[in-house]
């Protein structure tokens, strides 16, 4: 306070009387504050220091400031949730998108493939002009001239939503954002978005505008299951994306705005109006002339449609055994087989491929009818004979189907619900026919490597997805006998050498009898060659071996003949049966061993390779998407099992099997009579039971099996009838198989007959040596 405010006696008071002082200050603070109120100044909020009153600037000021930091805060939050959504730097530069991996033959073609999305990945420079023209008109006319973002279509899109028309407005590079990118999402909102805004313009900094546009291509749905315009080509027109034609790219680009609704295949006239719409937008865009607008616009939509799931997929049973053969490798090293895009290279050669499997499915279903047609009498319905002579096998298939399963779970007994479910006499028949089906397999090895150069494992994959070459382990019959003869051969007995032909028994610790014998024995001299054995197929003469392979020649106790069945397995096993377990005794002489017909054909593979087993191979190398070689194979077993001259005196003898002797005809001469005329060594094989048919064949450069029996293994031929024999449907279909390569695929053919082992003198028997086997031979059985 100033000496003014007081005269000279308060002034004196208020500096020596403390309760004086405090009711004047208490009056001069109510002065001014009345003064401050009067002038318009506020004092409320802010505490602040006596005498200095806040200002309105310093009071918006204040809560200008605090506004804005919220909004910072508020914006860092909502640009770091943004954030979150977008595809990380890492993602950016190495974007994953599913694409199938291909299995392909030893010349490139396709055999299969495997994929979870029909998508096959190509370059920029394999697509046709014409695709990127229309999907350029149509979708995003300014892409050379923006960064990511149409800023005129984005301004837009308010316009659009107005009108009720919803359009979003993207940019071709804001489409690959939500193609490659699947956090981003799909749904309708404005953070998605501005996320997808925000990558396409990533995209853009990363990639040159050709880069999206191969991305793009590769990455978009299409009709059909088809993923990327090269699976989309293949699908709807059969041909490959750099082939496609202005109006077929107008009609796969026209699709993207809705796969369904404009479906070439199932809504052709829908499609046509949008195929139309992309080829107006084309021409309007200077892509193609008006003139040539005019005439596309009247053509109709000509399809070559593949289906996505059966397309490029004609060996799917091999292909299958392939997937199995790599499965631990991919495994193990990190890779998918049905979305990194690998590439399968195999040893099949295509054309033997196609071949083999035309023919298979062409003669089974020959042999389909005559099968039908000797089970049912004149009249008669279908298969009647059958079901008469197997009373019991109708039932078992009944109450294998859901229909009998059905009935039961309702409370009927297993004969109440056969009877019930017999009432429906169009069932009946459907299962009657489902279940009497035949079936064949076949597959061709090169003997001099082990690959597999064609493979059928059956006729159906889509019904049936067992695969009869390796997993079917079948009676193998008469073609278990060369494994037998050349036991002997390694043992010393030449092809010469004489055995009786009529019946020998056994009698085992129980007194019971084995007395295996041949269906017939024909007039003749008792005594014959064991060529002439093998290619007539003897029982007799086989099991005449068993005690001389035994080492107890003259027994006539079967326990003696084990060491036999032992050695004739461990035969069987050196040459190439390394799976099936074989059981060892006496009976196996003459196919009672179940194995698969690769092991078969490998193990004659062995005679065609100079006693040299190869282990099969299919697989040769595999590479990534970009080519490169991840791993390669080669045949892990290589060994010489009998020597090169047993081998060859093997081959001869199934020689005879083919072309007969002085004796007569072997059982494999339909062969010559079909028209094979080069250098062929095989055997027949029928079961006993008439259930499988075998024959495989063997030329210095190839080994083919072939078999056929039923889909279900209940299933019989007619034991009296020529179909149920090797000769008569295994064998055509080898038969064929050979004249039909030499005709049409002779550059992967060869003509060339076996020749001698370097060294090998041949053994010409003098008329004692003969009779002196004769004398030996005749010993043996009871």
């Amino acid at each position: 306070m100033s000496n003014s405010d007081f005269n000279n006696d308060d002034y004196e008071k208020y500096l020596n009387d403390p309760e004086f002082r405090k009711k004047k200050m208490a009056e001069r603070q109510a002065k001014a504050q009345f003064k401050g109120t009067q002038s318009g100044e506020i004092r409320k909020g802010k505490k602040s220091s006596p005498g200095k009153p806040e200002s309105l600037y310093g009071f918006m000021f204040r809560w200008t400031g605090i506004l804005l930091l919220v909004g910072l805060i508020g914006g860092v939050g909502f640009l770091f949730y943004l954030m979150q959504g977008l595809p990380s730097i890492e993602e950016l530069e190495n974007p994953q998108t599913d694409i199938a991996s291909f299995v392909l033959s030893r010349d490139g073609e396709v055999l299969d493939k495997y994929f979870t999305e029909n998508r096959t990945y190509v370059p920029y420079n394999q697509i046709s002009h014409h695709v990127i023209d229309a999907l350029i008109a149509v979708e995003d006319h300014r892409f050379y001239d923006h960064w990511g973002i149409d800023l005129y279509r984005t301004a837009a899109v308010p316009i659009h939503l107005l009108r009720g028309n919803l359009q979003g407005g993207s940019t071709i590079t804001q489409q690959l954002a939500r193609n490659l990118y699947r956090k981003i999402g799909r749904d309708v909102s404005v953070v998605r978005k501005l996320r997808e805004m925000l990558t396409a313009i990533q995209i853009e900094r990363n990639y040159t505008k050709r880069e999206i546009l191969e991305m793009y291509l590769n990455t978009v749905e299409f009709s059909n299951s088809s993923h990327g315009i090269e699976a989309a080509a293949f699908t709807h027109f059969g041909k490959s994306a750099s082939d496609l034609t202005p109006i077929e790219a107008a009609t796969l680009i026209g699709s993207l705005n809705n796969p369904t609704l404009f479906n070439p295949r199932t809504r052709a006239e829908s499609s046509t109006r949008r195929r139309n719409v992309v080829l107006s937008q084309m021409a309007r865009r200077g892509f193609i002339s008006q003139d040539y607008y005019a005439q596309l616009i009247t053509e109709p939509i000509a399809l070559n449609y593949n289906p996505p799931f059966r397309a490029r997929r004609e060996s799917r049973y091999f292909g299958e055994y392939v997937r199995l053969q790599i499965q631990d490798w991919a495994d193990q090293n990190g890779y998918d087989l049905f979305t990194d895009g690998l590439v399968i290279y195999t040893t099949v050669e295509s054309n033997m491929q196609r071949i083999a499997e035309r023919i298979v499915r062409e003669r089974l279903a020959e042999h389909q009818v005559a099968f039908e047609r000797e089970w049912t009498s004149p009249g008669g319905s279908y298969m009647d004979r059958y079901w008469q002579r197997f009373p019991t096998h109708l039932d078992q298939f009944l109450a294998e189907t859901t229909e009998f399963a059905a009935a039961v779970a309702q409370g009927r007994t297993r004969q109440e619900a056969l009877d019930y479910i017999k009432q429906d006499a169009a069932f009946l028949e459907r299962v009657k026919r489902a279940r009497t089906q035949l079936e064949s397999s076949f597959v061709a090895l090169d003997p001099r490597t082990g690959h597999v150069l064609a493979w059928v494992g059956g006729t159906d994959y889509g019904r049936r997805q067992f695969d009869q070459v390796f997993m079917a382990r079948k009676q193998v019959g008469s073609t278990m006998k060369p494994f037998v003869y050349a036991v002997a051969i390694d043992n010393g007995y030449k092809p010469y050498h004489r055995f009786s032909r009529f019946p020998v028994s056994f009698i085992d610790s129980r007194n019971q009898v084995w007395d295996p014998k041949d269906a017939t024995v024909s007039p003749g001299p008792e005594m014959v060659s064991m060529s002439e054995a093998l290619a007539r197929s003897l029982n007799n003469v086989t099991v005449r071996l068993l005690p001389e392979l035994a080492g107890a020649p003259g027994t006539n106790r079967l326990e003696d003949l084990m060491p036999a069945g032992r050695k004739i397995a461990e035969m069987a096993y050196n040459l190439g049966v390394r799976q099936s377990p074989i059981l060892t005794y006496p009976s196996i002489a003459l196919g009672t061993a179940e194995l698969t017909l690769l092991e078969m054909t490998s193990a004659y593979s062995t005679f065609a390779n100079q006693g040299v087993y190869i282990e099969p191979i299919a697989v040769t190398r595999i590479e990534d998407k970009a080519g490169n070689v991840l791993v390669e194979y080669f045949p892990q077993r290589r060994e010489e099992v009998i020597s090169p001259e047993t081998a060859y005196i093997m081959v001869d003898m199934m020689r005879g099997v083919i072309r007969g002797g002085e004796w007569g005809a072997g059982t494999g001469v339909r062969m010559r009579v079909m028209g094979v005329t080069q250098d062929v060594a095989g055997k027949t094989g029928t079961t006993q039971n008439s259930a499988d048919n075998w024959f495989i064949a063997v030329m210095p450069h190839i080994a083919i099996g072939s078999w056929v029996g039923g889909d279900d293994r209940r299933i019989r031929f007619p034991s009296s009838s020529g179909i149920g024999q090797g000769a008569r449907t295994a064998l055509p279909i080898v038969a064929d198989f050979i004249l039909d390569n030499r005709r049409n695929n002779a550059d992967n053919w060869s003509t060339e007959g076996f020749e001698q082992p370097a060294g090998f003198v041949e053994d010409i028997p003098d008329a004692s040596q003969i009779d002196q086997s004769q004398r030996n031979t005749r010993r043996t059985g009871w």
